[in-house]
């Protein structure tokens, strides 16, 4: 490892997708970000990798989830962005890092697993409104923490929390337990029984400088991801 005593976290994004946030946030923390996109060409988790984060973006293949895409919605797909988080997935649980997964990332972790998604909630019950008309850092409603790893790290258990996706969880693929809800109800926030994985649907990397809860989720990931 050539980054001294410090960890070097992979972050996926799609080639249009700005990671500057992402990896602002992870040196805020104290780790050392690279960022991998589709048009790199690589599929391969660099060695000294210490963990991974999975950043926000298109919507996640519906076929991966065994649906069609649904009619009369719209989504935006990203295949070889799929392609390379499904990689890398695979790669980091087999080499037991811890992974952050955020937005887009809890779905495709959700999908990874075997759980579906619902492509438009606005067609659902779910009566908040998941994608305001606000700013990337506008806080827009308020989550609840509800017990393991993200109900020790955020305190007070209930905050807010900025929105800015349509889709959300269905089915929750069997090995997540879901610990974050929004009001309506809606799984804001999961993490894996077995496997280091932390997923929430909100944007933390756009509140690192407002939002404690969003400085503990990248605490937490550099203090997993620190060479001893």
């Amino acid at each position: 490892m050539t980054h001294g005593a410090k960890s070097l976290i992979i972050i996926t994004a799609g080639d249009r997708t700005p990671a500057r946030p992402y990896e602002a946030a992870i040196e805020h923390a104290g780790g050392v970000p690279r960022t991998i996109t589709p048009s790199q060409g690589t599929l391969a988790l660099p060695a000294d990798a210490t963990a991974l984060v999975l950043a926000g973006g298109a919507s996640v293949e519906p076929a991966r989830y065994a649906s069609p895409v649904e009619d009369g919605v719209t989504v935006k797909l990203d295949l070889e962005r799929d392609r390379l988080e499904w990689a890398m997935l695979d790669q980091a649980l087999d080499r037991g890092l811890p992974v952050l997964a955020i937005c887009r990332g809890l779905q495709m972790v959700n999908v990874y697993f075997g759980g579906e998604l619902h492509q438009d909630l606005t067609r659902t019950p779910y009566t908040v409104n998941h994608r305001p008309d606000a700013s990337r850092t506008e806080v827009t409603h308020t989550v609840t923490a509800k017990g393991g790893r993200l109900g020790e790290l955020f305190s007070p258990d209930q905050f807010g929390v900025n929105s800015i996706h349509k889709q959300g969880v269905k089915l929750l693929a069997e090995g997540l337990d879901a610990t974050v809800y929004s009001e309506d109800g809606l799984v804001e926030g999961l993490e894996h029984t077995e496997h280091r994985i932390l997923a929430v649907q909100w944007h933390p990397e756009e509140l690192i400088h407002t939002s404690p809860e969003s400085r503990a989720l990248f605490a937490d990931l550099i203090g997993k991801a620190t060479p001893r």
